[in-house]
């Protein structure tokens, strides 16, 4: 019993505006799948699901870290790499 999120539907966070921020300032390709499943989260509660809505929630939330994670490190490689080069180039 525990671990059973809370089933009110005013505590699912959709993560979409987290989900468009990542995809247009850190990686695109794993921003979309972000965006598509926090519209999702909408869409389950519309159907009175919530179930569905907390899965797609958590996909939404994981797309996000993933997609923010490889915006930062593909920024931090872009720097190092471009940085050394123009020190020993």
């Amino acid at each position: 019993m525990g671990d059973t999120p809370n089933l009110n539907p005013q505590n699912i966070p959709n993560y979409l505006w987290q989900s468009i921020v990542v995809t247009v300032l850190c990686c695109l390709p794993l921003g979309i799948p972000a965006i598509i499943y926090a519209s999702k989260v909408n869409n389950a509660l519309m159907q009175g699901n919530q179930q569905a809505a907390w899965q797609a929630s958590n996909t939404a939330k994981m797309w996000c870290i993933i997609a923010l994670v490889a915006g930062l490190m593909g920024g931090f490689l872009y720097f190092m790499v471009f940085g050394l080069a123009l020190i020993f180039g």
